[in-house]
């Protein structure tokens, strides 16, 4: 038979999660008493049957017979009463549903589950029966021998209670509050009562995370805060306040406010924190405390609560000074726009007229108290629509400070006005720039009628230039091609003088055409990394022999260094440099060096020459100024050659110093940037005179320049096409049959067109993948950047107006690369 438990009727009292009271056991000794009546009875059954021996004893056994009647009743009533019990127990524990009952055997074996179980932790009873108790804890509890140590204490102490954590069976907790029982008698083990917490434990964590937040919010706010009961007593205080009076909660909890802080006591803070808890009406003050070395101000509010009175109170002495600075700035400020010559208001958002300062009374001739308050349209109706008013909309709309020129609505005068969008509104300072403006409007009438005169002497020089240039430009090939057909010592003299005339006239021509260019602006320079050994070894080879047929030594001291700088510009500075020394230098020697100093290069030409006399260092750099020179003898020069340099110098950025002593010599110092070493180019070999029979088309419209041109190429050596046009030199080259070794073209030709296009057309004429163009070379007395980058997109040599002869075969030489 298995022995149940019972169960009394009243189920336990929730409030202490204790569970049901441990329920009595059946009656030990009338189930002993009960088996032994059994097994007696079954003795004399078989005394009655086997022993049975006359009729004496009948009655003797009759007598036992009844009694052993008597008893197996007896045993029948009692099993009838523990079977009901059981059923009465069993009935009682399925309709515990709101707690989870189980026994364990001595092993923690589950050998009984009510349906609260299967309610509270999700087993079925057949699942459940026969699985160790384990299956109810998380495994690091089993693994730390949790479950055991339940049993064991309860052997121990008899009763245990415990709230906990138990598994259910899908894997998420389940709080509880756990009776533990042990078992005695027959059927040893465990009594376990859980009784479901979750809810509560749910609502517990709730409340308690509500509270946590509460006091998070309470200890963020910027205000320190006290709270107080009815009786002013302290029954919670923030960690702002902890932080003020440096005193815990748990020291302050419970004491009286005026014991806290005792200076609080008779003062009108008292007063207004019993009125707010008498009246329920919230209370305010800004207070100020002056100590011995301090003033602390501070804002207190008293606040009705359900429990008594909050006291808030915040430091707002840093505020105060701000607005005590401010109120001085503000005073300060006042006293500035009073005094400023220039117009001043301040419009709210709403536009409304907040201050108007007494300049702009003047100039309004308008009272400040007839316009504070009122919005601008209102004083004044014009500014409606008005450039003005929309631009101060605009500066309110993004938010950035403007400052515009306008003609005023109101009064009709230009004012200039700085607009300040800010916080409160719109600050405004205007002046009068009337006369301002008929000044800037007479500059600029001024600068248009300067910049079309620039305009018309740009054009005159284009004209000019290309007008002079073209009839020396034929005398100086005529002279050269006049050579071989003069005889006699007299007529070669006259040609001499003829042709040095001509190259004075060309050096004045190139010179003046230069200096109108820099000072016209229209001379870009190409900035590149420069090697100085080749300029210097070019301008050696160019002056050697002059300097030699004028008995001075010449003396170059290159370096294997680069400059930043254009490298023709650069060239054309250092010559004129040399040429000037060589005129004013007799005897002794001429010295080129550069040097590294200071991360610059440094080109110097020294002299030994006539030298410069200190008054005369800053007029050299002027047009025509020559040094001891007062016949104006042309062998000197024409004294534009440092006025140039000069101006190369502003030009390339290239500063250049001079230091003389009269009678001694002269040194000037070129100063450039260091720029990266490049590999020097190879240049071609300047060309003999000789066109071994190369075919060269000329294409020019002036009729003396073309002669000139055929008639030097044929000395040279080549087979000429001459034309006056790029047509004409199109249709005779389909006459002859033959590709052209060279082009040279004119770049202004008759009827708007230009010498790059007449190259460009006979290059068509022999456009061969598999062979290079052929090579052009632009002749022109254009002065502008134009035709120089016309000429480079073109692929094209350029070369200036007038050209010798000499400089002509040159340019063909690096042209054609001949040697």
């Amino acid at each position: 038979m298995t022995k149940q438990p019972s169960v009394p009727n009243e189920p336990a009292d929730n409030r202490t999660g204790a569970g049901p009271d441990l329920p009595a056991r059946p009656d030990a000794e009338l189930l002993a008493r009960l088996e032994e009546l059994e097994r007696e009875n079954a003795r004399l059954q078989s005394a009655l049957s086997n022993a049975y021996s006359g009729r004496d004893d009948l009655l003797t056994v009759t007598a036992l017979n009844e009694d052993l009647r008597t008893a197996f009743n007896a045993l029948e009533r009692s099993r009838a009463a523990h079977a009901d019990s059981e059923r009465r127990l069993r009935a009682i524990l399925d309709s515990a549903i709101g707690h989870a009952i189980l026994t364990l055997d001595p092993a923690g074996l589950i050998t009984s589950w009510n349906p609260g179980a299967v309610r509270i932790l999700g087993w079925s009873e057949e699942e459940a029966r026969g699985q160790p108790v384990d299956i109810l804890f998380p495994p690091e509890e089993v693994a730390a021998g949790a479950p055991k140590a339940l049993r064991a204490r309860a052997l121990a102490e008899g009763r245990i209670q415990e709230e906990r954590p138990f598994c259910h069976r899908d894997g998420f907790a389940v709080w509880a509050a756990l009776t533990v029982l042990p078992l005695q008698g027959d059927e040893e083990g465990f009594l376990w009562i859980l009784h479901d917490r979750s809810d509560e434990r749910r609502m517990e964590e709730a409340i308690a995370d509500v509270r946590r937040r509460a006091t998070d919010i309470l200890d963020s706010i910027d205000e320190a805060l006290v709270a107080l009961d009815g009786d002013y007593r302290v029954i919670y205080q923030n960690r702002r306040a902890e932080e003020f009076d440096h005193q815990s909660l748990s020291a302050m909890r419970g004491r009286l406010l005026w014991e806290v802080w005792p200076q609080l006591a008779g003062s009108d803070l008292e007063a207004l924190c019993r009125k707010t808890m008498t009246e329920r009406q919230p209370t305010g003050i800004e207070k100020r405390f002056d100590g011995e070395d301090t003033t602390l101000w501070l804002e207190v509010r008293f606040l009705p609560t359900p429990e008594g009175v909050g006291c808030f109170f915040r430091d707002i002495t840093m505020r105060k000074r701000a607005e005590e600075e401010a109120r001085t700035s503000h005073e300060r400020a006042v006293k500035i726009l009073e005094s400023i010559s220039d117009a001043f208001y301040a419009v709210d958002h709403q536009w409304r007229f907040t201050y108007i300062n007494r300049k702009a009374e003047q100039v309004w001739g308008r009272s400040r108290d007839t316009l504070l308050g009122r919005r601008v349209w209102e004083a004044f109706p014009r500014v409606l629509g008005s450039e003005a008013f929309e631009a101060q909309k605009q500066a309110v709309r993004e938010g950035r400070e403007m400052t515009i020129e306008v003609l005023s609505p109101t009064m009709g005068n230009w004012l200039e006005a700085s607009i300040y969008p800010s916080s409160d509104g719109l600050s405004v300072y205007f002046r009068d720039i009337t006369a301002r403006r008929q000044a800037q409007q007479a500059l600029l009438q001024a600068k248009e009628t300067a910049e079309a005169a620039d305009l018309a002497k740009g054009k005159f020089l284009a004209a000019a230039s290309h007008d002079l240039r073209q009839p020396l430009q034929a005398l100086l090939l005529f002279v050269d091609v006049l050579k071989p057909h003069v005889q006699g010592s007299q007529g070669a003299t006259a040609l001499m003088h003829l042709g040095r005339g001509l190259d004075a006239l060309k050096e004045l021509l190139d010179s003046l055409l230069d200096m109108s260019r820099l000072d016209a602006g229209v001379v870009q320079p190409n900035i590149e990394n420069v090697p100085v050994a080749p300029l210097f070894d070019h301008i050696a080879a160019s002056y050697r022999p002059v300097a030699a047929a004028k008995g001075l030594e010449l003396h170059v001291l290159s370096c294997n260094a680069a400059a930043r700088t254009d490298r023709t510009l650069l060239t054309r500075m250092v010559r004129n440099l040399v040429e000037n020394a060589l005129r004013y230098t007799e005897s002794g020697r001429i010295d080129i060096e550069c040097r590294r100093a200071g991360g610059r290069l440094l080109i110097e030409v020294r002299d030994t020459g006539i030298g410069i006399p200190s008054d005369h260092l800053e007029s050299i750099w002027e047009e025509f100024h020559q040094v001891g020179n007062p016949e104006r003898d042309r062998n000197r020069g024409l004294g534009l050659g440092l006025a140039i340099v000069r101006r190369l110098s502003l030009l390339l950025n290239h500063p250049v110093d001079v230091t003389s002593k009269p009678g001694q010599g002269t040194s000037f110092v070129i100063a450039l940037p260091l720029g990266r070493k490049v590999e020097t180019p190879v240049t071609a070999a300047e060309a003999a005179t000789a066109g071994r029979g190369r075919f060269a088309v000329v294409v020019d419209d002036d009729a003396i320049v073309l002669l000139g041109l055929e008639t030097i190429f044929r000395e040279w050596g080549y087979q000429v096409l001459v034309a006056g046009s790029a047509q004409k030199a199109v249709e005779g080259l389909s006459r002859m049959g033959r590709r052209p070794d060279l082009i040279v073209a004119d770049y202004r030709l008759r009827e708007g067109r230009y010498g790059t296009e007449a190259v460009a057309r006979i290059r068509a004429l022999y456009d061969d993948p598999g062979s290079a163009p052929v090579p052009g070379l632009i002749l022109t007395g254009e002065t502008g950047p134009e035709c120089e980058r016309d000429a480079a997109a073109h692929g094209l040599g350029i070369i200036h107006k007038p050209v010798t002869p000499r400089q002509l075969s040159h340019a063909l030489g690096e042209l054609l690369g001949a040697p």
